[in-house]
């Protein structure tokens, strides 16, 4: 029983992490930034959890306790759809990153206090004997992480977007309800003879321990203070190899679902099996020196990460994105993610000195290592990683996880300890530093939590023959801007095509864009047409780089904002929205729902129009995002037309002209031309009776698919872009990062 109980515990727990992200989406968006603001409040929900279940275990460790706690947060979960509601109202005056932050905390702190409870009160009630309690806390936090692995795939890349959100906090609730139910159930005839959950009745299924414990060099309860410091040690590094390994693959690899869901995924795995290994590790080789063996493993493991994460992509270069991607992950994410995941077992097996403090220790380890977590991430995240990249931080927390064991085992003259100094040299040594060739310019280079952004010049010369050159802004390696240095204007069709639709409004309109990039589109509104822009941007970093390297017109109003909660949040009424929104090769589903063209239908003047860009396929099931798309927009009560750009479905652009009544663009002020005939606007519109819209669904918030929908097309875009850009710079010496 108590094995289902940390099941449903463990896949309850991230089920809940990612319905809480996708709740906050329609107002506050679903960056980086709300999935690291959940993520921390959910740590510290946890932390919270681990020490009250620990202090509650050591007097009231009873079933009947753990099971009130379950309903507690089966009753909070049914609660989520309200509570979400509620306090987006009550933040919606705040800005976005206290907004955040806030609603997070309160939204996400009391349901993960609850689950935070159950390890520490299950590790009690299981433990028979000191000599089995590593065994025991392992196997209870291996089972936890195993549901959580089984949660990470199943809602967050079918049960969301495909069933929707009220659905699944439903089904969670009910999950966690039918627990107490059970256990109200089957305690009537125990309570006759009192087995149910006994701790005689060693529900590990490990063999009792003997009478006389085996006499060994462990750790005494005097040491339990400095000890803590390997729980700060392990929790810190946790999560910034989390965090720096999904960096370090994002520029070969991106940041779409399945990438996040296998990254995610093999992190979880990392550490269920450090916490199975753990246990068994702990029980029989209970010594001071097996910390410090397993320390040093991952310091040379973390050494060891930024080499593999530059040479394994061009080395599976041809395989399977996804193949390579989980092939790659396990070699570099798993190993020293798993040889972490021992430590907090061995912690509480060296720590704890009474069978009646197991629970109470794990409570503390786990809070320790949990805080240390929380601080770590917004350090590396918004600090570290910015400023100084992810070669030289991925560097120096190996070396700081290793340098306490060097010198333990140094000085106990155990000389394999030396095997820290060659690796640390080589890791140095081994070092990518970037190149510029004769053909290549890297002008800008920058690592963030929000991805990479390089703005990098390719002369045609060494292009092989491809249209990839003149000035480009990437963001993890994915063109978003192409300006050529010599006209100063773009040769992305879908740019010209924009302003030759927008040109059909007068001067001094006002356009908002979301999604500035390198600002080709904002500059042909503000120069060309004398359009007063607003520009929506999420990274600082992009609007930055677009004055320095694209001579971004400084009329242009720069808005650094999150566009979904921009186009909730501002009163102000425009002429023109386009819809610009791409984070690399992924378009954010909760931009392009229903409800977000509808709040931006309400900001539309009467005459205005609404103009999204998307990927050119319409056709197919690889276009079925695109059909979705223009059925979306026709829900939203636009008149909605589209407009392809030249080329086949691969390389064109799809734009989606919608307004509130039918517009004619026979009279525009900038023509279309071809071969210095002007063409008409009205004959390059796709018909859509030609389009099979029969699959096609209205995108909505409840059910965030869109993403899903996009991984074929994503996909494919994404291999073309590392076959061509990625592979050139390989060549030409450039690092995949910083």
């Amino acid at each position: 029983m108590l094995f289902l109980v940390l099941v449903i515990e463990g896949a309850s727990l991230m089920a809940v992490e990612l319905i809480g992200s996708r709740l906050i989406a329609p107002f506050y968006g679903n960056s980086l930034y709300v999935w690291t603001a959940i993520l921390c409040c959910c740590v510290s929900g946890l932390a919270l959890g681990y020490y009250s279940g620990g202090v509650l275990s050591r007097r009231h460790a009873t079933p009947k306790i753990l099971f009130s706690i379950l309903t507690v947060a089966a009753l909070l979960v049914f609660a989520l759809p309200y509570t979400s509601k509620a306090l987006i109202s009550f933040t919606s005056v705040m800005g976005l990153i206290s907004g955040i932050c806030i609603t997070g905390f309160v939204l996400m702190t009391p349901i993960m206090l609850c689950f935070g409870m159950v390890g520490p009160m299950i590790v009690k009630l299981m433990s028979s004997s000191i000599e089995s309690l590593g065994n025991v806390s392992g196997t209870t936090y291996f089972t936890s992480t195993a549901g959580g692995i089984l949660a990470t795939f199943l809602f967050g890349l079918y049960l969301i977007p495909l069933a929707g959100l009220n659905f699944c906090i439903y089904l969670t609730a009910i999950a966690l309800a039918i627990l107490p139910i059970i256990y109200t159930l089957v305690s009537l005839p125990a309570k006759k003879n009192k087995t149910f959950c006994s701790r005689s009745t060693n529900p590990t299924g490990v063999a009792p321990a003997p009478k006389k414990a085996k006499k060994v060099d462990r750790m005494e309860v005097s040491n339990s203070v400095f000890v803590y410091g390997f729980a700060v040690i392990e929790g810190a590094s946790v999560m910034a190899i989390e965090l720096i390994s999904a960096r370090m693959l994002a520029p070969w690899f991106g940041s779409s679902l399945p990438v996040w869901a296998t990254v995610i995924g093999i992190t979880l795995l990392g550490l269920a099996v450090g916490y199975f290994a753990g246990g068994r590790v702990a029980d029989q080789f209970p010594q001071r020196n097996t910390l410090s063996i397993v320390l040093l493993g991952t310091s040379f493991l973390t050494l060891l990460m930024h080499i593999a994460s530059q040479r394994l992509p061009l080395l599976f270069a041809e395989f399977n994105p996804i193949l390579s991607l989980i092939t790659i992950s396990l070699l570099m994410i798993l190993p020293p993610l798993a040889m972490l995941g021992m430590i907090p077992t061995l912690l509480i097996r060296f720590i704890t000195s009474k069978i009646d403090d197991s629970g109470s220790t794990t409570g503390k380890v786990f809070t320790v290592s949990s805080i240390s977590g929380i601080i770590t991430l917004p350090l590396i995240g918004f600090w570290v990683v910015p400023e100084f990249g992810l070669t030289f931080p991925s560097i120096v927390i190996g070396i700081l996880i290793g340098i306490v064991p060097f010198f333990q085992l140094i000085k106990q003259k155990k000389y394999y300890g030396w095997i820290l100094l060659p690796a640390a040299f080589f890791s140095f040594l081994l070092t990518s530093n970037s190149k510029n060739e004769p053909g290549i310019k890297v002008q800008y280079l920058s690592e963030g939590l929000l991805g990479q952004v390089m703005v990098a010049d390719v002369d045609q010369a060494i292009s092989e023959g491809k249209d990839m050159n003149g000035r480009m802004l990437f963001v993890n390696r994915m063109g978003q801007s192409q300006l050529d240095l010599k006209t100063g204007s773009t040769r992305w069709t879908y740019s010209i095509f924009t302003s030759a639709v927008s040109s059909v409004l007068p001067m001094k309109s006002k356009a908002l864009i979301l999604g500035l990039g390198g600002g080709n589109v904002a500059n042909s509104f503000s120069y060309g047409l004398g359009f007063q822009v607003d520009a929506v941007e999420l990274d600082r970093r992009i609007a930055d780089v677009s004055r320095q390297y694209f001579s971004l017109n400084p009329n242009v109003n720069v808005i650094v904002d999150d566009a979904r909660h921009y186009l909730e949040t501002t009163s102000k009424k425009y002429d023109l929205i386009f819809f610009d929104v791409f984070k690399g090769e992924v378009q954010p589903p909760h931009v392009l729902s229903v409800e977000a063209f509808k709040s931006a239908k309400s900001l539309l003047s009467e005459n205005g129009l609404i103009i999204v860009n998307l990927n050119g396929y319409l056709t197919g099931k690889i276009g079925k995002p695109g059909r979705s798309v223009y059925r979306t927009l026709k829900a939203a009560g636009l008149e909605t037309r589209i407009l392809p750009t030249p080329g086949n479905e691969s390389e064109r652009n799809s734009l989606f002209i919608a307004t509130k009544k039918p517009m004619a663009f026979h009279h525009v002020r900038t023509p279309l031309t071809h071969q210095g005939k002007e063409v008409g606007l009205d004959s390059l519109f796709l018909d859509p009776s030609t389009l099979n819209l029969s699959d096609a669904i209205i995108l909505t918030d409840d059910k965030p698919i869109l993403e899903l929908l996009n991984v074929a097309a994503s996909n494919k875009w994404r291999n073309d872009y590392n076959g061509t850009y990625n592979l050139l710079f390989a060549k030409s010496g450039i690092p995949l990062f910083k």
